[in-house]
C-alpha cells in the first residue's frame, strides 16, 4: 500500500518536502533573507568585447540551452565578460533581482569549492539557514531544485553565475531543470562531459586596437591628465603586442605604468621586448600578493596530468608559429595516426590541452596547433626546468633532422637547385610545394633556432636547402633573414673559408629583396675573399652577381664588364649550369644597352644550357626574358610563343609569383601587338594572382599597366581606379621611384577626366619623389608638366567666377 504522510504548519510557517522528509520553517526561525542581486560590480571598461557580449546575451535570452560556458586562457577576461553580461541582463529586466554569483575557485591549490558545497552555497543565497539545511547532499540538491521550481511556477526567472569552475563536477548539480532559468559558467576548461549539455563560448585575446585602448584607459582612470596615451600611442600598441593582447597581462602592464608616472611606455615596451624576462616584467607587486601572468598560468599547469604536462613542455621545441600533429608526435614520441591506440596517439593529449585553454587548433580540424605567445614563454620556462627528464635535447635533434630531410626531399622534387626528382615514394610537385608553403615560417625560424641551440651544422644545412625555394617562389625577405643568420653564425665561427660563401649568399638574397646597395657591399666583400683564397668558381659567381647589382644601379658598362669576366671564369671551370645563369645575366645587360640581337643570342644559349642540365625553373626564366627582348625587336609572335612556354613550365612547378610576372609580360606583348582585349585579360589574371599574396610590388606594377591600357582605350574611370590602387600600393613599399612613376602616369588620366588641378598635384608629388630618389631630370619634367596643368586649370576657375 502507498504510504501517507501528513504535516501541519501553524502560525504562517512554511513546509517544504525534500527527498521524502518535511522541513518546516517557523515564522521566527524561517528562511534567511535572500542574497538579492549578488553580483560583483560590473567592470569599469570592457573594450573589444561587444561581439562576445552580444553572443552571450543572446544565449541567455533564447529558448534552448540553459547552460552557457565561457572558456578561455587564464587572464583572457572570462569573469569580466560574464559579470558584464549578467549586469546587462538585469538592465534588460530579464531576471529582476534573482541573479546569484558563486566563486568556485576551481584552480585553487586546494581544489576550490566542491559540487555539494556549491549547491549548499546556492541554498544560502536562496534564503535557507544552515540550521535548516538538509543533511545529505542529495537532499540539498533536491531542495535547490524545488526552490528554483517555485520561482518558475511564479513566472520568475533565475540566473546563476558560477565563476572559475575547474571541472564539470563543480557545476553539474547547479544545472536548473526546465527551460526558465540559466546557468552561466566561466572556466579555463571547455567543460564537456556526458550528460552535461553546455553551450561553450571560447573567448580569445583582444584585437590589436582594443588591447591598446585597454592600456590607455587604465592610465587615464588613474590620472585623467596622464600624457602618455596621447604622446606614445605606438609604444602602447607595442606593449599590447608584447602582452599577447591578453587582458590580464594588459591590466598588469597598465598598473605598472600607472604606478610609475615617470616610466615611459617606450621604456616598458623595451623591457617586454626581451622574451626571457617578459613574464617577470608582467608582475605587479604593491606589497601584498603579487599579481601576474606567470602565477595565473601556474594554476592551470598544476592541473595537468604528467603526460599532458610533458607534451605541453616539449611543444616549445618547435620554434614556428604553430605545430602540425606529425611534428607534435615526433617531439613527444607519440604516434600521430588517429587510428593508433589511446596510449600512443598524440591527438588526445593535444585535445586535452585545448580543453585546458593552453593550446588551440587553428583552424579546427587542420591538425595545426598554436600556443598564445605568453603561454609559450611559460611552457618554455617549464620545459627548460624539466629538460633532462623530458629528453629535450634528443627531441630537438630528432626534430631538426626531420626538417632537414623533409626540406631536402621537397626541394629535390621541385628542382629548385637543378634537375627535379620524381619516382615512387616521393611526393608530387603540388604536395612538395604545399608542404614548403605551409611550413615556411617554421623552417625560417628553425634556422635561427638551430644556431641559437648550438647546432650550427643543422642551421647551415637547413638554410642551404631552404634558400633556393625562398628565392624562386618569391619570398626574398625571408631569404634575407635566413642568410643573415647564417652569416652571423659563420662570423662567430671564424672560418674564413666559409665567410665568402655566406657573404655571397646574403648578397644574392639582398639583390632579390631590392636592397641593391647593401647587396653590392656584401658581394664586394665576398669577391675579395674569393680572390684572396684563389677560389675561382666563387670569384666567377660573385662577379656575375655584382654585374646584376650594377645593372640595377643603371651602371650598364660596369655590369657588362663584370658579366663578361664572370663568364670567362665559369667557362674556364666548365660549370655548364653557372654558364647558363651568367649568359642570361649578360643578356639582361646587353638588352639595356640596346644590343638586342646579341641579347637574343645569349638568351637562346642560356635556354639551351638550362634544358641540358634539366633546370626547369631557370629555363622558364630565360624563356621569359627571351620573350621580352623578342617583343622589343618586333618578333611578337615568337615572343608570345616562348613566353607561353615559360608560363606552362611555371604552372607545372607551381611558381605562382613568377607565373604572374610572365602573364604581365605576355600582356605587354599583346598590347604592343594591338590586341588590347587579350592584353587586358592577361593583366587582370596577373593582378588576381598577385592579390593572392604573391607580391605587393607585382600587384602595383600590373595595376599601373592595366590603368594605362584602360586609358588608351578611353575607359578613364576604370583607369583611375586601377592607377589609384597602384599608387597606394607603391606608397607602402618605400620605393620612391616606382611611386613617382605611378603618380606621373596617373596625371594624364586625371587630366582626361577634366581634373587638371588634381593632375598637377600628382605631378608635383611625383617631382618630390623623383628628387628624393636622385632622379633630378625626371623631377624637372614633372615640375614642368605640373606647371602646364596648373595653368590649364586656372583659366577655367577664373571663367567660372566671371560667369
Amino acid at each position: 500500500m502507498p504510504a501517507e504522510q501528513w504535516a501541519r504548519a501553524s502560525d504562517g510557517a512554511r513546509i517544504t518536502q525534500v527527498a521524502g522528509d518535511y522541513v518546516t520553517y517557523a515564522p521566527g526561525a524561517g528562511p534567511a533573507p535572500r542574497a538579492l542581486l549578488g553580483l560583483p560590480d560590473a567592470p569599469g571598461t570592457l573594450v573589444g568585447r561587444d561581439g562576445p557580449v552580444e553572443e552571450l546575451t543572446a544565449l541567455l535570452a533564447q529558448d534552448g540551452p540553459v547552460v552557457a560556458v565561457v572558456a578561455g586562457l587564464a587572464g583572457v577576461g572570462k569573469s569580466a565578460l560574464a559579470v558584464a553580461t549578467a549586469h546587462r541582463a538585469v538592465e534588460l529586466g530579464w531576471f529582476g533581482d534573482r541573479v546569484f554569483f558563486l566563486s568556485l575557485r576551481g584552480y585553487a591549490p586546494d581544489g576550490g569549492v566542491s559540487g555539494p558545497q556549491a549547491v549548499q552555497e546556492m541554498l544560502r543565497h536562496l534564503g535557507v539557514r544552515d540550521t535548516d539545511m538538509p543533511a545529505s547532499p542529495e537532499a540539498r540538491v533536491a531542495l535547490y531544485r524545488a526552490e528554483l521550481a517555485a520561482f518558475g511556477r511564479a513566472g520568475q526567472r533565475v540566473l546563476i553565475v558560477a565563476d572559475d569552475a575547474g571541472s564539470v563536477a563543480q557545476v553539474r548539480d547547479l544545472v536548473p531543470a526546465g527551460g526558465a532559468h540559466r546557468l552561466l559558467v566561466t572556466s579555463r576548461h571547455r567543460l564537456v562531459a556526458p550528460g552535461f549539455a553546455g553551450r561553450v563560448l571560447v573567448l580569445d585575446e583582444l584585437a590589436a586596437r582594443p588591447a591598446a585602448q585597454l592600456l590607455a584607459d587604465a592610465l587615464l582612470r588613474a590620472r585623467p591628465d596622464d600624457p602618455r596615451p596621447a604622446r606614445e600611442p605606438d609604444a602602447l600598441a607595442e606593449i599590447a603586442r608584447r602582452c599577447g593582447r591578453l587582458p590580464l597581462a594588459l591590466t598588469v602592464a597598465g598598473a605598472v605604468l600607472a604606478g610609475d608616472p615617470g616610466l615611459s611606455a617606450g621604456e616598458l615596451g623595451a623591457r617586454l621586448a626581451e622574451a626571457r624576462s617578459r613574464l617577470e616584467a608582467l608582475t605587479f607587486d604593491d606589497g601584498g600578493v603579487p599579481v601576474g601572468v606567470r602565477a595565473a598560468f601556474d594554476l592551470s599547469y598544476a592541473r595537468l596530468p604528467a603526460d599532458q604536462a610533458r607534451a605541453f613542455r616539449l611543444l616549445t621545441v618547435n620554434p614556428g608559429p604553430d605545430c602540425r600533429t606529425e611534428y607534435a608526435a615526433l617531439l613527444t614520441g607519440r604516434h600521430a595516426d588517429a587510428d593508433a591506440g589511446a596510449g600512443t596517439d598524440v591527438r588526445p593529449r593535444l585535445a586535452a590541452l585545448v580543453r585546458a585553454s593552453l593550446l588551440t587548433e587553428q583552424p579546427v580540424g587542420s591538425g595545426r596547433w598554436r600556443m598564445h605567445d605568453l603561454v609559450r614563454l611559460y611552457a618554455l620556462e617549464r620545459g627548460e626546468e624539466c629538460a633532462e627528464e623530458d629528453g629535450r635535447e634528443e627531441a630537438t635533434d630528432t626534430f631538426l633532422d626531420s626538417l632537414v630531410f623533409d626540406t631536402e626531399v621537397a626541394g629535390s622534387v621541385l628542382g629548385v637547385d637543378g634537375r627535379a626528382a620524381a619516382g615512387p615514394g616521393l611526393p608530387s610537385v603540388a604536395e612538395a610545394l604545399h608542404w614548403l608553403d605551409a611550413e615556411r615560417a617554421l623552417l625560417v625560424a628553425a634556422v635561427g633556432f638551430a644556431a641559437d641551440t648550438g647546432r650550427p651544422e643543422s642551421a647551415r644545412e637547413l638554410a642551404h636547402l631552404l634558400a633556393p625555394y625562398l628565392k624562386l617562389y618569391g619570398h626574398a625577405q625571408e631569404a634575407v633573414v635566413v642568410m643573415e643568420r647564417v652569416l652571423a653564425l659563420v662570423r662567430r665561427s671564424g672560418r674564413r673559408q666559409d665567410l665568402g660563401g655566406a657573404l655571397y649568399d646574403l648578397g644574392y638574397t639582398l639583390l632579390d629583396a631590392h636592397r641593391t646597395q647593401e647587396a653590392v657591399e656584401r658581394l664586394t666583400e665576398a669577391l675579395a675573399l674569393f680572390r684572396e683564397g684563389s677560389h675561382r668558381a666563387g670569384e666567377g659567381k660573385a662577379l656575375n652577381m655584382l654585374g646584376s647589382a650594377y645593372r640595377r644601379l643603371l651602371r650598364f658598362e660596369e655590369a657588362r664588364e663584370a658579366h663578361e669576366a664572370a663568364l670567362r671564369i665559369i667557362r674556364e671551370q666548365g660549370i655548364r649550369h653557372a654558364e647558363g645563369t651568367a649568359l642570361a645575366a649578360l643578356a639582361h645587360c646587353l638588352r639595356e644597352l640596346g644590343r638586342l640581337d646579341e641579347a637574343i643570342d645569349a638568351y637562346r644559349t642560356s635556354v639551351a644550357l638550362m634544358r641540358e642540365v634539366g633546370d626547369r625553373h631557370r629555363e622558364a626564366s630565360a624563356l621569359d626574358f627571351l620573350g621580352g627582348v623578342l617583343g622589343e625587336a618586333g618578333h611578337r609572335e615568337e615572343s608570345l610563343a616562348v613566353r607561353e612556354e615559360a608560363l606552362a613550365i611555371l604552372r607545372d612547378r607551381g611558381s605562382r609569383a613568377r607565373e604572374a610576372w610572365v602573364l604581365g609580360g605576355i600582356a605587354d606583348t599583346l598590347r604592343d601587338a594591338g590586341r588590347p582585349k587579350e592584353a587586358r585579360a592577361r593583366y587582370e589574371e596577373a593582378v588576381a594572382l598577385f592579390e593572392e599574396g604573391w607580391g605587393r610590388r607585382g600587384q602595383a606594377t600590373m595595376l599601373g599597366l592595366l590603368g594605362v591600357l584602360h586609358r588608351q582605350e578611353g575607359r578613364l574611370e576604370e583607369a583611375l581606379e586601377a592607377q589609384e590602387r597602384a599608387c597606394a600600393l607603391w606608397a607602402g613599399t618605400a620605393d620612391r621611384r616606382a611611386e613617382a612613376t605611378a603618380l606621373w602616369g596617373l596625371a594624364p588620366t586625371l587630366s582626361g577626366l577634366r581634373r587638371p588641378a588634381e593632375a598637377a598635384r600628382a605631378c608635383e608629388r611625383a617631382a618630390v619623389l623623383f628628387a628624393g630618389a636622385g632622379e633630378e631630370l625626371l623631377a624637372g619634367e614633372c615640375r614642368e608638366q605640373a606647371a602646364r596643368l596648373d595653368g590649364a586649370a586656372r583659366p577655367r576657375r577664373w571663367w567660372r567666377l566671371r560667369r
